[in-house]
């Protein structure tokens, strides 16, 4: 009975290990499936960072099943003497050491990593980055291409293999979460602040975009496509966009500043001259109080 119960457990951990297998190989994972060199990185240090901590925790595990079995009740013949310590100096030294230059090692990665990854610092290309802004509303997300001249709401588009320059800012919504999880790290949108956000696709693609902040009744739908292209391909969406019936004036963007769930893909032909500095710094003057 024992032995059936034991043969049991391993074909559950095994039945659990495969499952978490298949699990990250399927294309429903987007964080296992990187289409950029900015998530490629960061899937590339998660797993650097888990084969460090694998050679502490392996034997660790093995280790505590192994003195489990050794000093079980049933075992007589098994000697344990607490007062005694087997191990001497070098031992202890052993079982501080190598988990300490694990940590060292690990350290020392992630850090370089962070400042290599930091979504403040431009990507190096011969190609021109493409600037867009970026403004997280209830609940729905406006992209603005200010050099374009045109707006979209709940879809992005760009150029595959070109450096995109991201400017995130929120409205209505105090703060929210940018997050492309095939392409980069989900980073904050905050009112009456800039967040740059510099990510690049290595080629043709679909993606999908979300809050990554619980932000009330909307959130779960406050997703929005985010689609790469050839450059004639963007060239061409951006002509189509521009013969969109609407403007992004200022009192068509006060309606659209209203909360709604599930707003549908939306193109501007024109964007008002200088919106987005207008949507960050209204909250740079504080209405006085009320006397």
């Amino acid at each position: 009975m024992k032995s059936i119960k034991f043969v049991l457990g391993i074909l559950a951990i095994l039945s659990l290990g495969f499952a978490v297998f298949f699990l990250l190989r399927s294309e429903n994972a987007l964080l296992t499936h990187p289409k950029g060199i900015i998530a490629r990185s960061e899937l590339e240090l998660i797993g650097t960072n888990y084969l460090l901590m694998l050679t502490v925790v392996v034997p660790t595990l093995i280790a505590l099943f192994w003195i489990a079995w050794k000093y079980r009740a049933k075992n007589t013949k098994a000697k344990f003497d607490p007062e005694h310590s087997s191990h001497g100096i070098f031992g202890e030294l052993i079982l501080w050491i190598i988990p300490s230059i694990v940590i060292a090692v690990m350290a020392f990665i992630t850090w370089h990593a962070t400042h290599e990854l930091d979504p403040y610092k431009p990507l190096k290309s011969d190609v021109k980055t493409l600037k867009i802004q970026v403004v997280a509303l209830d609940w729905k997300w406006l992209f603005i291409y200010p050099e374009e001249g045109i707006a979209s709401l709940n879809f992005v588009q760009f150029p595959d293999s070109t450096p995109i320059h991201f400017t995130l800012s929120a409205d209505g919504s105090p703060m929210n979460s940018f997050w492309l999880p095939q392409l980069s790290g989900q980073i904050y949108c905050m009112s009456g602040m800039i967040t740059p956000l510099h990510i690049m696709a290595d080629g043709p693609g679909e993606y999908t975009g979300r809050a990554a902040e619980i932000n009330g009744e909307g959130f779960a739908d406050m997703t929005f496509v985010a689609k790469s292209t050839t450059r004639s391909d963007f060239d061409d969406w951006v002509a189509f966009a521009k013969q969109a019936d609407l403007e992004l004036t200022d009192n068509n963007y006060k309606e659209l500043l209203k909360s709604s769930i599930n707003d549908p893909v939306t193109f501007y032909s024109h964007v008002e001259e200088g919106l987005f500095d207008k949507i960050v710094m209204k909250y740079m003057h504080p209405t006085p109080p009320a006397l």
